[in-house]
């Protein structure tokens, strides 16, 4: 204790704001020299859900804090909180010029939480992160000047596409954009057009609560570097090239793989699971659109195995590729007997391609024609891991044996069988 009392009182306040504020405020017993070191802290973080206790426990904090500047404040709200309370808490943060700030409503469907109006002009923000918030209006002179991340979990936008557009658009610096969409969000188009985003990350409802969906993304955002996107019901309208992309997850519903494929030129790292046409369309509309940075491909083959010789033959630096058989898409097809069609052996077979890792490999026959052609043509590849629940030891050495006949050659890549 005393080794501690010999360090400055910025250097406490420092270590007093990792804690969580009740934390920080019971120091206050330790000594003379405590009893107010946990004013000057700038945070206010209560943690646990706030009920009646909590509201009294906030409003002191905030009545006695000798901090200069708030920066950063986390609410989590129970279902007890007014929300004039929340809202002047907020007020009270934007006031003492707040940096961070974390609202997040345990209750939403009991008593939804409404979108405080003092952040709409907020010009200290940098973070915002919303969760079970409901926006009815956003006016026209929102603008939040700072803001750079930017996180809606479960937000809903009572009026629709229009909300979601208003509230971007006055975002002119934001770099990362987090989106959590709820069973009703009651936005059907939803529009990020922001020229400064560099992260992108979209997940949806379960795929289980929809087979289609009529709810699309226009995604207009060129400095894009990371793009996620997990959402099977629905589908994107629009998209513009990203050129400074470097990895892209993607699941979706997308029948149109040319206005996919071609944003998507830049990647070094892709995964995909998305439903589409069949092969023959595929080709004939994704026509020549290499993937010519793309390094490590990661391909859902329930749904996305029609995908698979397109993509070898236009990812000429492919390093490592990872089949997925795992996945819960909600689709599945066998991978297709397609390769002895092939005119040409794909350029990263016979220059870069180093490992192959297939989860839930079946040993149906077009994956059995796919795993002979890559050990065969692959010049470079080093290993090869199937993986399936096998129930018996006898049954791996069966696969493994029957797919060495197959081969036409010796390999000198190490081949596996794993167990999932």
């Amino acid at each position: 204790m005393s080794n501690i009392c010999e360090l400055c009182d910025d250097l406490l306040v420092k270590i007093l704001s990792l804690v969580k504020t009740k934390e920080a405020v019971a120091t206050s017993v330790l000594s003379k020299r405590w009893l107010s070191l946990w004013k000057l802290v700038p945070m206010l973080d209560y943690g646990a859900p706030l009920y009646a206790s909590g509201s009294d426990f906030v409003n002191n904090f905030l009545l006695l804090s000798n901090a200069p500047v708030l920066e950063t404040l986390h609410l989590r709200l129970g279902d007890e909180c007014e929300s004039e309370e929340h809202e002047r808490w907020v007020d009270i943060a934007v006031a003492r010029h707040v940096r961070v700030l974390e609202l997040i409503h345990d209750r939403f469907h009991l008593n939804p939480l409404p979108f405080p109006r003092s952040l709409f002009t907020c010009k200290s923000l940098v973070v915002l992160r919303l969760q079970e918030v409901v926006i009815w209006d956003i006016p026209s002179t929102i603008f939040l000047q700072s803001l750079k991340t930017l996180s809606l979990l479960c937000v809903t936008f009572y009026y629709g596409d229009e909300l979601v557009h208003r509230l971007l658009s006055a975002c002119p610096i934001l770099e990362t954009l987090a989106v959590r969409r709820c069973l009703e969000d009651y936005v059907t188009a939803f529009t990020i057009a922001v020229p400064s985003l560099q992260s992108l990350d979209i997940m949806h409802r379960p795929v289980g609560h929809s087979s289609m969906d009529d709810r699309e993304y226009i995604i207009n955002a060129p400095c894009l570097k990371t793009l996620k996107v997990s959402d099977g019901c629905s589908w994107f309208r629009s998209l513009v090239k990203f050129p400074k992309l470097v990895k892209a997850e993607i699941m979706i519903r997308q029948e149109d793989p040319k206005k996919l494929l071609g944003c998507l030129t830049s990647a070094k790292h892709l995964s995909l699971c998305a439903t589409s046409a069949r092969q023959a369309f595929i080709e004939k509309s994704a026509g020549d659109k290499n993937l010519c940075q793309l390094e490590y491909l990661e391909l859902c083959t329930n749904c996305s195995s029609d995908w698979l010789c397109h993509l070898l033959r236009h990812s000429p630096k492919l390093r490592a590729l990872r089949l997925d058989n795992q996945r819960h898409c909600g689709i599945v097809r066998e991978v297709p007997a397609q390769w002895e069609q092939l005119c040409s052996v794909p350029e990263c077979l016979l220059s870069s391609l180093e490992t192959v890792e297939w989860i839930g490999y079946s040993g149906t026959e077009g994956e059995k024609e796919a795993a002979v052609y890559i050990l065969e043509k692959a010049i470079h590849l080093k290993k090869m891991t199937l993986s399936r629940k096998f129930t018996r030891l006898g049954e791996k050495y069966r696969m493994l044996i029957d797919l060495a006949s197959r081969l036409s050659s010796s390999i000198k890549c190490r081949l596996e069988f794993v167990r999932l």
